[in-house]
């Protein structure tokens, strides 16, 4: 089975990530929208609009597609 790529506007589940980068291990896997990919030091970043209205930046490999979607 070949995985998926996500998209922007995709919903996924992620893992969020603190701004020291650390993943906060506390907080279940949130589901969102991904809104923006870019690159930070050759890694790939996702910011995720989350329900409560808050972007959450997580790496890419944090994210898993749980349905297409559109900005």
């Amino acid at each position: 089975m070949m995985a998926k790529t996500i998209h922007l506007g995709d919903w996924v589940t992620y893992k969020p990530r603190a701004t020291n980068g650390n993943t906060k291990v506390s907080e279940a896997p949130q589901v969102g929208q991904l809104i923006e990919q870019h690159l930070e030091n050759g890694t790939t970043v996702n910011i995720v609009h989350n329900a409560k209205g808050h972007n959450d930046w997580t790496l890419a490999k944090h994210c898993q597609l749980v349905k297409r979607g559109t900005l």
